[in-house]
This record gives C-alpha cells, structure tokens and sequence, in this order.
C-alpha cells in the first residue's frame, strides 16, 4: 500500500490542497496527517474543513492541542500564542471539539505515527539528540519504524542491529528489515528549514520512503498573511530568499 504521510499544514490549505492533489497523482491510497493543522497560518477554518475531509488519520499536534484547549500555550513562541488564540476564535466548536479528540498516535501494520514522538506523545517532545531518538526506539516495541514531524525539518534517524544510531536527509531511502527508523516527514504549510512544502511517500510492498517536495508560494502565502496582519516569522523571509538565490542561479 501506498501511504502519503504529511505534518505541520499550519493553516495553510492552499498547501494542503497541493500536497495531496501531488499525492493523488502519485497513487495514494491512504493518507495520514502527523498534526499541526491549525497555528500560524491564515486560514484554519479551512485547513481543518479539508484535512477532515481528505485525511484517512489526523492525529493531534501541540497547536491543536493548544488551540483545542487541550494544553497550556504560554511557553510557545509569542507569535505562536497570537495564532492560538486567533483560530480558536476562529474555530467553531464543532471544529474544535474535532480537534480536541485527536489521537496522539497512529498505529499501522509496518509502521507507528506521532506528531513529535512516541515517548510520552502528549507532551509533544522533538526529536533532536541521540537521547531523543533513544526514547522513541524503547516505545515501538517490534515495530521497526516511527513517523513524526513537529521540527518541521525532513530528516531520517536510523539504528543498525549493534545499536549505531546516525541521522541524515534523503530524497529516498529503502529501508532494511533489520534496522530500526524514525523518519521526519517534513513540513505541508510552514516550511522552517526548507524552501518547499514536504511530505513523506511510504510504500510498503518495497519499504521504500520517497520525500515530496513542491513548490512553496511564499509570495501568495505573504499577501494572505498581511491581508489579515499576521505576524510572518523571519526564518520564512529567509526561506523566500534563499528560493530567489536558487532560481537565480539556475536561471545562470
């Protein structure tokens, strides 16, 4: 089966809408959201309408937990508290009733699913040290891969049978049966660490993870942003700029 698994939309439906029409086209047959469908973004009204909607498995991220009313949010960034606080005005009750029962994990026959990690799930760890992906390995039992997102930083971590653990970034990767592995599925609708809107492609007849990467129109995204005074982070200016150097030089 083909899984198109995706993270971290952020309000961001125009995203959303591409990443799974790129998952239609590439023969998904079941696609999961690791959470994070609402926050930041300029419409989570929207978001949420269509990840309930084309979503087989949302689970629950630390901005929908916060904006549900679920967790507390005055350790997030202050931009992040603004956006709580706007899409749960924002949000019917019905829509955030949805959001309040979200899973923290997702369970399916190869593979595991959370938003940030299997180590106490409702905490909304990261997984950045080696300690991290430790405690992550310990909770999946015979399982032998986890997929998560929350850093919005695509990424595989993998221990080998002796217990070497090593971290990378692929656009592909085959997985071996005997090695455990936690692979970051990137971010759909706020890319911090990357140019592109990424989600993760998991076949599971060959094993093999292949990453999406599409086109980010940050452009679009910042008008949106501004049209309603939004306050727009300056890893995002960043991103935008580096996507300009890029296509500047291979217009070179």
């Amino acid at each position: 089966m083909l899984y198109a698994i995706l993270s971290d939309i952020h309000g961001n439906p125009s995203a959303l809408e591409a990443a799974l029409e790129d998952a239609r086209a590439q023969g998904a047959e079941k696609i999961v959201c690791l959470g994070d469908v609402v926050g930041y973004g300029p419409d989570a009204v929207r978001a949420v309408e269509l990840a309930r909607a084309s979503c087989d498995e949302v689970l629950m991220g630390n901005h929908d937990a916060a904006t549900a009313g679920v967790i507390p949010f005055d350790n997030f960034r202050p931009e992040a508290q603004v956006g709580v606080r706007r899409h749960a005005k924002e949000l019917s009750p019905e829509a955030l009733e949805w959001l309040r029962t979200r899973p923290y994990t997702y369970r399916g026959r190869t593979f595991l699913c959370a938003h940030g990690t299997l180590y106490r799930p409702e905490e909304f760890g990261y997984i950045f040290a080696q300690e991290d992906a430790e405690a992550a390995y310990a909770e999946m039992g015979g399982m032998r891969l986890l997929f998560v997102g929350h850093t919005h930083a695509s990424m595989w971590v993998v221990r080998n049978p002796q217990g070497f653990i090593r971290a990378g970034r692929s656009e592909r990767m085959r997985l071996y049966p005997d090695h455990q592995y936690i692979v970051n599925v990137g971010s759909v609708g706020y890319p911090r660490c990357e140019c592109e809107s990424v989600y993760a492609l998991y076949e599971t007849r060959t094993r093999v993870v292949t990453w999406r990467r599409l086109p980010f129109d940050f452009d679009s995204y910042f008008t949106q942003m501004q049209a309603k005074n939004i306050y727009v982070a300056p890893w995002l200016k960043d991103r935008a700029k580096e996507k300009e150097r890029k296509n500047a030089d291979t217009r070179n």
